[in-house]
């Protein structure tokens, strides 16, 4: 009887939670824009359209110059979602959008019917706006523009597992992964690509402007490449860099510009710049390489060629992990773009070079100090849960637009479910760190590309990113720099799966029907609410948090309140 009594009242405490909750998530009133009355410049012109909202739409987007612009006017500071319904001639389009004239990202039109496409997060002050439509690809019909108040991101979001895709993963490879699962969501960590490392033209710029040095290093495994070194490119020294920043406490991330094969290239320069055709061969223009062919057996020549590759970076990468470096592994980048060889065959071809390329690293050569990053940029061309650790995005943004592009980062969340860490894998403009904690966006790291995105003949310029948004962000409480990185050797890489803290998500040492109320609220998605030890609500020990884990939790503390 005492046993029913407990029950009914933690059933009705829950019950309370789910009536109050169901009241935070009112959103606020949607505005709507028609297309027939905003401003159209170029040969836009208003189209009569019984499917249409009003029955008219704006098009065709087909000359240079063409613009739509609403004129808007926004309530209230925040982040908004901005829905373009829209229609597509002969296939799917792309085009630009800008606010105020700062150019802010694109969204897809589909094909053949009226559609949403929807620009997430959007951050807008009150007051009135311009937002343009700007032929990129052009050849759609607009009907409307929708504004609506955007939902918060709940922490749930940034709840993920610290399981690696490779069980036999080093030592020191799960505790930097740890780490980034456990900032994951509260702090965004700094990046730079710098080919000299702690003595770049970067890094030292970045200190000079803001007394920080990035946390993340970024290099490049190209010189390494077997098939590039036949060229007469040496070796170069990014192994060596590599060591010397993972002594300094930082976090390595390695890309891989991979030359194609030598038989593969083209002859004579490259008509883009010049350049002996070897020289960018990673490019799709310079080579004649078909991976669809070789995954599929039917370029043997081809297939050694890239196994010989593939063997010489195994080489780089084994050097870093004997000195115990673990390293951020983002091969085969921004494949869906099709600029690079390996994406220019489709996403079949892609998906079966990138698992082959995941087998041979770490099942034949041995090379389990990687978190394995997928920068494939687009979810058809996803390889699968299993040989995935964390999406990366490549954005280069307008200067003025300080944005973190959240619109990106919420299209990932959603086809990715939530299950891995999103990080900003490339970047041009820093981004100005307020507006990413306003939209609630929290990539894992940003990345900034090497060069003129923040240097100038030697020295910082501030062509893309003004020194006061620099210096803000790396500054910032939100931002996690070299020097605020934890001490590698003693940081945990395994919680207990069975012990005292099992059901205690709000860590306060017991478990108890706060813990039950807690997970509630947090399967909810009611806002605030966060699981200070996530892990402690996998009861079910599927490295997910649902509502079985709840149904468990409620049958342990009945259990433990009879005992």
């Amino acid at each position: 009887m005492i046993l029913g009594n407990k029950m009914i009242a933690i059933t009705a405490a829950l019950a309370t939670i789910m009536q109050s909750a169901a009241f935070t998530v009112n959103a606020a009133d949607s505005m709507k824009y028609e297309a027939e009355d905003a401003i159209l410049s170029g040969t836009l012109e208003s189209i009569s359209d019984t499917s249409a909202s009003g029955g008219k739409t704006v098009g065709k987007f087909s000359e240079s110059g063409d613009e739509l612009t609403f004129n808007v006017d926004i309530p209230s500071d925040g982040a908004y979602d901005l829905v373009f319904n829209s229609m597509g001639y002969g296939g799917d389009k792309t085009n630009k959008v800008s606010i105020d004239g700062t150019y802010v990202g694109t969204f897809v039109t589909k094909a053949d019917d009226y559609n949403d496409a929807v620009m997430s997060r959007v951050i807008m002050t009150a007051g009135k706006h311009d937002i343009t439509i700007t032929k990129s690809w052009g050849w759609i019909s607009v009907d409307y523009l929708e504004i609506k108040a955007a939902e918060r991101i709940p922490d749930s979001a940034y709840q993920v597992s610290d399981k690696l895709c490779d069980p036999d993963a080093t030592p020191e490879t799960k505790a930097l992964f740890s780490y980034l699962c456990d900032m994951y969501g509260k702090q965004v960590i700094s990046g730079q690509v710098a080919d000299d490392g702690l003595d770049s033209n970067e890094f030292k710029s970045i200190y000079e402007v803001t007394g920080k040095k990035p946390a993340i290093l970024g290099l490049d495994m190209m010189r390494y490449t077997p098939s590039r070194n036949a060229f007469g490119d040496p070796n170069f020294k990014a192994v060596e860099r590599a060591v010397d920043f993972h002594k300094e406490n930082g976090i390595v991330e390695f890309h891989w510009h991979w030359n194609s094969p030598g038989d593969y290239l083209k002859s004579g320069n490259d008509e883009e710049n010049g350049n002996p055709r070897w020289w960018g061969g990673f490019y799709t223009r310079n080579t004649t390489i078909d991976i669809g062919a070789i995954m599929d057996g039917n370029d043997a020549k081809g297939k050694e060629a890239i196994d010989a590759d593939i063997a010489g970076i195994a080489k780089q990468l084994l050097r870093l992990q004997d000195a115990g470096v673990p390293v951020l592994w983002r091969p085969l980048h921004e494949a869906s773009g099709g600029w690079f060889w390996w994406g220019a065959k489709g996403a079949e071809p892609y998906k079966d070079l990138y698992i082959y390329l995941y087998d041979q690293l770490t099942n034949v050569y041995g090379c389990h100090n990687l978190i394995w990053v997928w920068n494939g940029q687009n979810p058809d061309w996803y390889p699968g849960d299993e040989y995935v650790d964390i999406i990366g995005e490549d954005l280069y943004l307008d200067k003025h637009s300080r944005s973190a592009s959240a619109s990106k980062f919420s299209e990932i969340l959603d086809y990715s479910g939530g299950k891995k860490i999103i990080a900003l894998t490339e970047n041009g403009v820093v981004f100005d760190i307020d507006n990413v904690m306003a939209s609630g966006t929290k990539w894992a790291w940003f990345n900034t590309w090497n060069g003129s995105f923040i240097t100038k003949n030697g020295a910082f310029s501030d062509e893309y990113t003004e020194a006061e948004v620099l210096k803000k962000t790396y500054q910032s409480d939100y931002v996690i720099t070299l020097d605020e990185l934890p001490d590698w050797s003693s940081y945990h890489t395994d919680t207990p799966e069975n012990d005292s803290s099992e059901g205690d998500v709000n860590a306060d040492g017991r478990f108890d029907v706060a813990d039950v109320v807690l997970l509630q609220k947090w399967l909810l998605a009611v806002p605030d609410t966060h699981l200070a030890n996530w892990k402690n609500a996998d009861l079910c020990k599927d490295e997910r948090i649902d509502v079985f884990d709840l149904c468990m939790m409620k049958r342990k503390l009945l259990s433990d309140s009879d005992q």
